[in-house]
C-alpha cells in the first residue's frame, strides 16, 4: 500500500512540475487576437517562433513570481508567523517561561535567605584579609621607593 500511494505522489509530483512548466509557455505562446495566428512558411519562421516563446516565458517568469509570492506565499508566511506567536508563544511558551521563572525565584531566594548569614561573615573575612595585605604591600612598596631614590644619589 505504501508503495503504490509513493508511486502516486511520485507521478503527481512530476505532472505537477510538468503542468507549472507548461501553463506559462502555453499563455504566452496565445495571442490576444486569435485572427492574427498563422503557421509558419518557412523553417527559419518556426525557429524564430520557438525562439521567441522563450524569450516571452523567459520575460513573464519575474512578473509570475513576484505575484505568487505577493498573493500566496507572503500571506501565508504572514498567518504562520501570526499563528506561532499567538498560539505558540502567547498561549503555551510564554505562561511556561513565567512559571518556571517563579519557580526558580522561589528556590533560588530561599537558598540566599538561607546563606545569607554567611555570606556576611565570609565578606567580612575577605575585607579584612585584603586591608591587611593592603597595608604590607604598601609599607614594603614605600620602602622599597625610598631606597630606591636613595640608589641614585649614592657613589659607588
Amino acid at each position: 500500500m505504501n508503495n503504490i500511494v509513493r508511486h502516486l505522489m511520485g507521478d503527481l509530483g512530476a505532472g505537477l512540475i510538468l503542468a507549472c512548466a507548461l501553463v506559462p509557455a502555453i499563455s504566452f505562446a496565445q495571442s490576444s487576437d486569435p485572427t492574427n495566428l498563422k503557421a509558419p512558411e518557412t523553417l527559419e519562421e518556426a525557429k524564430e517562433g520557438i525562439l521567441n516563446i522563450g524569450d516571452k516565458v523567459a520575460e513573464g517568469i519575474p512578473g509570475i513570481v513576484a505575484s505568487i509570492w505577493e498573493d500566496e506565499i507572503l500571506p501565508l508566511a504572514k498567518k504562520m508567523a501570526t499563528f506561532a506567536k499567538e498560539e505558540i508563544w502567547e498561549r503555551r511558551l510564554k505562561p511556561l517561561g513565567a512559571r518556571l521563572r517563579q519557580e526558580i525565584g522561589n528556590l533560588l531566594g530561599e537558598e540566599v535567605e538561607k546563606r545569607k548569614p554567611l555570606i556576611e561573615e565570609e565578606l567580612e573575612q575577605e575585607k579584612q584579609e585584603v586591608k591587611e595585605e593592603f597595608k604590607e604591600q604598601a609599607g614594603e612598596a614605600g620602602k622599597g621607593l625610598w631606597e630606591r631614590f636613595r640608589g641614585l644619589f649614592r657613589e659607588e
